[in-house]
Formats: C-alpha cells, sequence, structure tokens
C-alpha cells in the first residue's frame, strides 16, 4: 500500500493521540491503514479543488502572489472539516 503524505500521516497522528478509541474502532491494522489512506487522498484532493475555488475568488492579477497562502488556507479549512474532529473525553490535555 502506498505509503501516507503529511495530510494522512497527521490525521493518523491526531487520531493516535486524541481519538484511540474511534481509531480502534476502525478494525485491525490494514483497515486502519485503508482508512488513514482513503482520507489522506480526499484530504489532498480537497485542498487542491478549494484552493483553485479561492483562487478564481481573486483578481487575475492577484492569484500567483495569493496561491501559497490561498493554499494554506484552504488546507486549515480542510482540516477542520476532516481531521481536526472532536476530542475524545479525557484526551483533551494530550499534546501531539
Amino acid at each position: 500500500m502506498t505509503q501516507l503524505s503529511r495530510h494522512g500521516k497527521t490525521a493518523l497522528e491526531y487520531w493516535q493521540t486524541y481519538r484511540p478509541t474511534a481509531l480502534a474502532a476502525l478494525g485491525n491494522e490494514e483497515q486502519q491503514t485503508e482508512f488513514f489512506h482513503a482520507l489522506d487522498l480526499r484530504v489532498t484532493e480537497q485542498i487542491g479543488t478549494l484552493t483553485q475555488d479561492l483562487l478564481q475568488q481573486l483578481p487575475a492579477e492577484q492569484r500567483a502572489a495569493a496561491r501559497r497562502a490561498t493554499r494554506s488556507r484552504a488546507q486549515e479549512m480542510v482540516y477542520a472539516e476532516e481531521i481536526w474532529l472532536e476530542k475524545e473525553p479525557g484526551t483533551e490535555h494530550r499534546e501531539m
């Protein structure tokens, strides 16, 4: 199976730290790997699509200069929706 990109690795680390019960509910290690691989691909695609959508809202002459900041903004938005899910009780004090 393909290795995870930083998005998938970040999600896995977050779940290990703040969502251990939900992680265990995904099944065995192979099932967890499949889940995070699919999440990784989905997040990567969503960030790319959202970046393009946000850039299209800018005047053409501003797009090149705004690309990096727009991609960071898109990543934050997608992470909030796909990765930074609610922490399980008792894990709030932990640090990644």
